[in-house]
């Protein structure tokens, strides 16, 4: 089974007010806790998805690559961007992380390929307290032709995507940490 771990890392921040890719807690930048994660599990390759604004920002590391949107298809979204990361690597299953939950671990990021193995779900997604996690989530190959038909018809809501596939939901507590994403400055307060 091949595991590529993808890290979206190009989105524009709006609501943060500046790239919070780049923030950081404990001396290390957001994203670099996703990385590490896939890191960990040994997962091949890493990729992180960005765009040509942000790549100079990145600190560079062998262990990882990059795929860049071009400006004609930054800013699309989030499943347009798993999108396009996902159709430029090949391999049985995708692990996408967002950029900005500095509290991810890599024993969560085990348990959630634990249940990939042998799976015949098109993705395995967690919940916590009733709210899906999509951008912290597996997805396998054959669904990509359903994201692909969606995108087509300009439909860009990772919601209406999950329900045309085959999903396992995966329950987390309501205490869980690993989902604290930071989309605001006032989010901050949790670090």
């Amino acid at each position: 089974m091949t595991i590529a771990g993808i890290v979206l890392a190009g989105g524009q921040s709006s609501r943060f007010g500046k790239p919070k890719m780049f923030e950081t807690y404990k001396e290390k930048c957001f994203y670099e806790y996703s990385v590490e994660a896939f890191k960990a599990n040994s997962l091949s390759p890493i990729i992180i998805a960005t765009n040509q604004g942000l790549l100079p920002h990145f600190k560079r590391d062998d262990e990882v690559e990059f795929i860049i949107e071009q400006k004609s298809e930054s800013h699309q979204g989030p499943l347009f961007a798993m999108h396009h990361a996902m159709t430029k690597v090949d391999a049985e299953w995708y692990f996408i992380l967002s950029c900005d939950i500095p509290f991810v671990t890599s024993e969560f990021v085990k348990k959630m390929i634990s249940l990939a193995q042998g799976s015949s779900y098109d993705a395995i997604v967690p919940i916590q307290s009733d709210k899906v996690h999509p951008l912290l989530a597996l997805y396998h190959q054959r669904s990509l032709p359903k994201m692909k038909k969606l995108l087509d018809q300009d439909i860009r809501k990772i919601r209406v995507f999950l329900n045309e596939i085959n999903v396992l939901q995966v329950s987390f507590s309501a205490d869980a940490e690993v989902f604290v994403n930071i989309n605001r400055q006032e989010d901050m307060l949790y670090l």
